[in-house]
């Protein structure tokens, strides 16, 4: 049963009886971008000027971490729950799978909605649509436009069934079909949503204030026919890069940056910047090679989308507000995306009730205060995962204690466990430099006129080179000849102070205590015993959208009004056969 919104109101404790104005918080996800598809991370192939803007004059977080695929990461974000605390840790939902995120689990815009926000979501949703109380307007959103399924195709917004044959069209204005939005680019109409909302949010004494969760799909892959999309001219403009899919995928990204310009010049336009908090994040790293590939670089950290290295969970993410008292710089502390729910409730002025247990951390004062590098933070470790399901194809338990990380087992046998994607030093764009671009950008011209300042270009490189990772190379190190890393035969240990590519495995060898491993082994032990069972179920051929007018619906509902109307015999879905074979 859906929790009574209520109860949810009530669950959101204020922590000053005068609270001060509450601020704007704005919400940017990207979709399967890779930790070296962003300029402040030192790549100068793909130009992310409105992006790095918000990191160079706000704080990147270099160590911020997620689940490795979307609808777990999403779960996380909008919960402050870890997916194996709400049985979301496997897998994602498919198109005709009738599941989604448990009701009986409150979500951040009921509790912001408890301290007078209006929340709009934008974009994609992947938490479930089979029936109308798992979409985003019953989840305490007053709106939603986008897609519920996990992709589309950006100009059709049709969208293929995963390992079966079904095919049809998802765009959503709340629970209406909007087909209007055929033949229009994805990313700018959900930039042209978020800009009208904006742009309509009441401003002034009394006025609500704004939660936006823009969830953009891009730069995650289309259909299998035309995974990689964009608009032409923005294509021609990354000529610099040879690779043709990698040019239309760093086309997507570069048309996602402007969407972050668009939106941040909307704000200063209305006059709400100054008192905003904007936090931009991938909800996992990039998809190089295997199912929907998008042609990503999570260089040069290992691993990609789905798996339990660092290319898939240590994404970029940056936050920015006028509101934080120490700006401008590379936080190395350790975050989890579970940690914004408490985190933004903090910036708002408020808590979730004691009596409602989060595996989020508050970490607004720490983050906004700056702690000094080296001093203690509020959170000591990551649990990337706990999935030993279909054990056929891998299954795995992961974890950072501290700095170390340990690794049981894979996903997909282990095929995808190395360094892929390109280093994005050998084709710099041409014409200026990345820090001078960011200067220039939409973005930075709208902190400088809402009258906030800008970082320097000495600080903003400052905060480059900070925020840009060096590895070695080898795995060999003075000498000594490192264990092959095997994950499926033995479990892998690595020092990511030193390591942070997760090329030299410590397993077995003098370097790793024996009281560190045994505190590790001794964790992941403590928190499977936590673990919930996933909730993932089987498909439902009733999803078909041939049934239901060519349209990905919330199909349960439909049947149960088709039955109470007596309407006769019910659609009989067919069974075809899979584009896989």
């Amino acid at each position: 049963m859906l929790v009574p919104l209520l109860a949810v109101l009530a669950g959101a404790v204020l922590v000053h009886a005068q609270a001060p104005r509450r601020p704007h918080i704005v919400v940017i996800l990207a979709d399967d971008l890779g930790w070296n598809d962003v300029s402040f991370h030192g790549s100068d192939q793909i130009p992310t000027p409105n992006i790095d803007a918000l990191a160079y004059n706000g704080i990147v977080l270099n160590n911020y971490y997620t689940q490795p695929m979307c609808t777990p990461s999403r779960a996380a974000l909008l919960t402050g729950l870890h997916p194996v605390h709400t049985g979301m840790q496997h897998g994602v939902i498919l198109e005709p799978e009738p599941w989604g995120l448990p009701l009986d689990v409150p979500v951040l815009p009921q509790y912001l909605r408890g301290l007078g926000y209006r929340a709009h979501a934008v974009g994609k949703w992947h938490l479930g649509y089979f029936r109308a109380n798992y979409t985003p307007t019953a989840r305490g959103f007053h709106s939603h436009y986008g897609l519920w399924n996990g992709y589309h195709d950006y100009y059709t917004h049709h969208a293929q069934a995963s390992f079966i044959d079904m095919d049809g069209f998802d765009m959503r204005r709340g629970m209406e079909v909007d087909w209007a939005s055929r033949g229009r680019y994805s990313t700018d109409l959900f930039t042209e949503e978020a800009e009208r909302i904006v742009r309509s949010h009441p401003v002034g004494d009394g006025a609500p204030p704004l939660f936006l969760y823009l969830a953009h799909l891009a730069p995650h892959s289309g259909n299998y026919e035309a995974p990689l999309q964009a608009p032409v001219e923005t294509i021609k403009a990354l000529a610099h890069i040879k690779d043709p899919e990698r040019r239309v995928y760093a086309a997507m990204v570069s048309r996602l940056d402007d969407s972050v310009g668009r939106v941040v010049q909307a704000l200063q336009e209305k006059g709400m910047l100054s008192n905003s908090v904007i936090v931009f994040a991938s909800d996992n790293g990039a998809i190089t090679s295997g199912i929907h590939p998008n042609k990503g670089s999570n260089w040069p950290l290992k691993g990609v989308k789905g798996g339990p290295w660092d290319g898939a969970v240590r994404v970029p993410a940056c936050v920015w507000s006028p509101l934080l008292r120490r700006p401008r710089r590379t936080s190395q502390q350790l975050m989890h995306v579970t940690d914004w729910l408490p985190t933004l409730l903090a910036a708002a002025g408020a808590a979730p009730a004691p009596d409602r247990v989060l595996d989020g951390v508050n970490l607004w004062e720490s983050l906004s205060l700056g702690r000094a590098e080296g001093t203690s933070s509020p959170r000591q470790e990551v649990l990337v995962n706990i999935d030993y399901r279909g054990s056929g194809a891998g299954g795995y338990a992961a974890l950072r204690l501290g700095d170390y990380k340990y690794v049981n087992g894979t996903a997909l046998l282990g095929y995808q466990d190395t360094w892929l994607g390109e280093s994005g030093r050998e084709e710099p764009a041409p014409g200026v430099a990345a820090v001078p671009r960011a200067l220039s950008s939409p973005t930075a011209r709208a902190i400088a006129a809402a009258g906030l300042g800008l970082a320097d270009p000495d600080r903003c490189d400052a905060v480059r080179r900070s925020a840009t990772l060096r590895c070695e190379q080898g795995a060999d190190k003075d000498g000594f000849r490192y264990p092959a890393c095997r994950p499926l035969v033995a479990p892998c240990v690595f020092d990511l102070s030193a390591d942070p590519c997760e090329r030299r495995n410590l397993y077995g060898t003098p370097f790793l205590p024996a009281s560190v491993l045994a505190a590790l082994e001794q964790r992941l032990a403590d928190l499977r015993q936590t673990v919930v069972p996933p909730r993932n179920v089987a498909t439902d051929l009733r999803a078909d959208p041939e049934l239901w007018n060519g349209t990905w619906a919330n199909w349960a509902d439909l049947l149960d009004e088709a039955s109470l109307r007596g309407a006769g015999e019910l659609p009989r879905p067919r069974l075809r056969p899979s584009r896989w074979g």
